[in-house]
């Protein structure tokens, strides 16, 4: 079996600054927004796969304890491929995802599903019911989308976003014509404490910088541990072509064996 480990996963940071998808909104909020995503490029110190070391040094072990194996019993042949397009990867899939979480949201009006809340007017209706039935995630994705799909920024924002989307797709297809399975890290970083990111949205979707392609491809994907780093766990990340999903539990079930990862945390019995 071929196994490939992408390497190209987000090689340029500056594709996250958003002058162009959001080059109608008012100067200064822009500012601030390329301000955000530059200072967590730059603190999280992340380069090339905005992987950190410490997880791009756990993934690359597996793969030399993967060629280590003694041959007959040897689980793969690893070789490198590309995927030139994944670099879009991250400011397509929030320019597709909202847009499609906009239109399909657009039915909880509290007329027809889920919470109802009354008001003066119809008007106030809808407020009132999508104003305290969304969080503010929800919220932030349904601006962000009706602004992609919105008249005169459709063709410039979603239908290209689609476009480049199929690029992606073609590059996996590419990729798996020359090997079996595909494996990445999970994450850049590892487990950060609950709430520690939710005051900066632009850090948590850095955060799915590793699986939002193999999304965006609609291939299926499974991820293992794969080592610790400073006492956390490490995702491996294994994706296949389209149904592979039986082809991909084996194989995450001989990495498993292979790598003989201890899931207990360091000092508990």
């Amino acid at each position: 079996m071929r196994v490939s480990l992408a390497r190209a996963l987000v090689t340029r940071p500056d594709i996250l600054l958003l002058d162009e998808p959001f080059a109608a909104l008012d100067d200064m909020l822009r500012q601030q927004l390329n301000e955000d995503l530059l200072r967590i490029w730059q603190e999280q110190q992340w380069t090339g796969l905005f992987v950190t070391h410490n997880v791009s040094e756990a993934v690359f072990l597996s793969q030399r304890i993967v060629l280590m194996q003694p041959h007959p019993g040897r689980i793969a042949q690893i070789v490198d491929v590309s995927l030139p397009h994944t670099s879009y990867a991250l400011p397509v899939y929030y320019l597709v995802a909202p847009a499609e979480a906009s239109a399909n949201l657009a039915r909880y009006d509290g007329m027809r599903y889920g919470l109802s809340l009354g008001g003066v007017d119809l008007w106030e209706s809808y407020r009132q019911t999508r104003g305290q039935g969304f969080g503010p995630e929800v919220k932030r994705r349904v601006m962000l989308g009706t602004y992609a799909l919105s008249a005169g920024y459709y063709d410039a924002y979603y239908r290209k976003a689609s476009q480049i989307r199929t690029l992606i797709r073609q590059d996996f297809d590419r990729a798996l014509e020359q090997c079996d399975v595909l494996v990445a890290p999970t994450s850049p970083t590892t487990a950060f404490r609950l709430g520690e990111r939710i005051a900066d949205p632009y850090s948590m979707y850095l955060s799915d910088v590793c699986t939002i392609p193999v999304s965006l491809a609609g291939i299926p994907a499974i991820s293992i541990p794969c080592g610790l780093s400073e006492g956390l766990p490490v995702g491996l990340q294994i994706a296949g072509p389209a149904f592979s999903e039986n082809h991909l539990f084996e194989v995450a079930h001989a990495l498993e064996g292979a790598l003989a990862f201890d899931p207990s945390p360091p000092g508990v019995a």
